[in-house]
């Protein structure tokens, strides 16, 4: 699955925070497995019980991106990959995988233009890995988030 989740599409779950992406992404639906947020506010965060993984990462122009994961069900990593190279993001098989466009610009498969804070989420078997690069000579970079199974299960998305 190739799904763009525009940055006006965001919800917002908190003063100065937006979801990018969820599962499941309607609370009290199913088991809580991870989430991804953008944050603009630099208020303090309570921390995270035990059995959630977070990660926070600054974001070009003060944001940050927080991940945060189920323990025993995700394993959540985050890279920055700057696109004025032409890079190609190569997703394992059970691999989940967030881009989010930061600071500019980023065309996805020479197709999919994504804007500040866009993301596509790439899931099961399309696609396994992507070209991306600066349509505009921006200063974008590209987040990175890889969401893998912890233990021997396959990771999907409950959208």
């Amino acid at each position: 699955m190739r799904l763009v989740l525009r940055a006006n599409a965001h919800r917002r779950v908190a003063v100065g925070c937006r979801e990018v992406a969820a599962s499941p992404d309607t609370p009290r639906r199913e088991r809580w497995q991870w989430q991804i947020q953008l944050l603009t506010d630099a208020e303090e965060r309570p921390e995270p019980p035990p059995a959630v993984r977070r990660i926070a990462e600054a974001l070009p122009g003060g944001a940050t991106l927080e991940v945060s994961a189920d323990t025993g069900s995700v394993v959540p990593a985050v890279e920055f990959v700057d696109p004025s190279g032409a890079p190609t993001v190569h997703r394992g098989e059970n691999e989940l995988v967030v881009l989010i466009a930061s600071g500019g610009h980023v065309l996805v498969e020479d197709r999919h233009l994504l804007a500040d804070s866009d993301a596509m989420v790439l899931e099961g078997d399309d696609p396994m890995r992507v070209n991306l690069r600066r349509p505009d000579g921006a200063d974008s970079q590209v987040a990175v988030v890889r969401l893998g199974a912890a233990g021997h299960g396959v990771l999907g998305w409950v959208p």
